[in-house]
């Protein structure tokens, strides 16, 4: 078997892949059948992508992705890569490829052996089990939601419906009137006192974007490169979808966020609910909380059921407490390669710091 770029012939070839895994029962993960990535590479620009497919006598039997990007080290700027992202392989319905995975992670490593996996679905997954037993450092991103109608959301816990007698459990909650009190004393929180903060919705990122980032760098163990050239291909003034937050006090720009407003349809966890997503976000750690209000009470203000958010960092976790937040389980993981833990080791000392958020992964989605 062979490695190669994922090119223009091979299209045709990894649809036959995804048709294999349909028929073997596999029917969450499938393989981009274009081989043009989200962040191609542009006059050396970064963030960009690479898509790679294992290849065997013309056909395909797994492939991943691949984003190159640029992260503060302790302050130091060093190239790190985001993989291998979608680390798809025929070893899901057939054994005989089951070394297709272990492949393509002996891969990512050779072209970049500082390198994370985020996101992955659960310390319980094949692909968890694989980066662990292959040596890599892996723990959950924290979960944080905010309820904002509890009708709402006892109406569409789709994840919890479907179990015996949760059904009947949470229609009780929420025709009682019990569900909305006790989720009220659970979000309950003294206000932080935020006199002169203001928000302003932008559509792209300009040079306040690069002063944030000078200042907060060197504040977090690891974090990636948030200047407003990265911020603007992550988020381009194109994509309507992003809601691009700068948070002011008095004057001076604290920092910024990027939220999505989903209308859900029939998801598995939350059914036809609004939910907000605070998918990435940047401040000094001390000023983590007015970032989290200000964006928090943008999305209220949209009319969302539920506000939701990854956040490594504990700064960015107590922010997020602080406004009325509660932790949930996540299946949202970040993985670190030998070499990367190595380079950010001890990381009972580092971890706290280290900044990351679905901005970080294979792109900003709810959950």
């Amino acid at each position: 078997m062979e490695i190669r770029p994922y090119t223009p012939d091979l299209e045709t070839p990894v649809r036959a892949l995804n048709e294999r895994l349909r028929a073997g029962g596999e029917r969450e993960w499938r393989f981009p059948e274009s081989h043009r990535p989200r962040f191609p590479k542009v006059n050396g620009r970064n963030p960009y992508q690479e898509l790679f497919v294992v290849v065997h006598h013309g056909e395909v039997h797994g492939g991943y992705i691949v984003t190159h990007s640029r992260f503060a080290l302790r302050n130091e700027i060093v190239s790190v890569a985001c993989g291998p992202q979608l680390n798809i392989s025929e070893g899901l319905v057939n054994q005989f490829y089951s070394m297709v995975g272990v492949m393509q992670v002996q891969d990512i490593l050779q072209r970049q052996p500082l390198s994370y996996a985020l996101g992955i679905g659960g310390l319980q997954t094949g692909q968890a089990k694989l980066l662990s037993a292959m040596g890599w450092t892996l723990f959950p991103v924290a979960l944080l939601g905010r309820i904002i109608s509890s009708s709402n959301f006892l109406t569409n816990l789709e994840y919890l419906r479907h179990r015996p007698g949760f059904g009947f459990a949470l229609e009780l909650l929420r025709g009682s009137g019990l569900g909305t009190l006790g989720i009220r004393l659970a979000q309950a929180r003294m206000p932080v006192s935020n006199s002169f903060v203001c928000s302003e919705r932008v559509s792209e990122f300009g040079q306040w974007a690069d002063t944030i980032w000078e200042q907060c760098r060197s504040k977090y163990s690891l974090v990636g490169v948030r200047d407003r050239d990265t911020l603007n291909v992550l988020y381009p003034p194109s994509d309507s979808r992003f809601i691009r937050l700068k948070i002011s006090r008095s004057g001076d720009v604290l920092g910024w966020a990027v939220m999505l407003h989903s209308k859900l349809s029939d998801h598995r966890y939350f059914g036809n609910m609004h939910v907000g997503s605070i998918v990435d976000c940047l401040a000094s750690p001390e000023n983590a909380y007015p970032i989290v209000a200000c964006a928090s009470r943008f999305l209220q203000d949209r009319g969302v059921d539920m506000i939701v958010s990854n956040q490594a960092s504990d700064a960015w976790c107590k922010a997020l407490s602080a406004a009325g937040f509660l932790k949930g389980p996540s299946n949202f993981i970040l993985g670190l390669s030998p070499k990367l833990t190595e380079k950010v080791a001890p990381l009972e000392r580092t971890r706290p710091g280290i900044h990351m958020n679905r901005g970080d992964g294979e792109g900003p989605t709810i959950l």
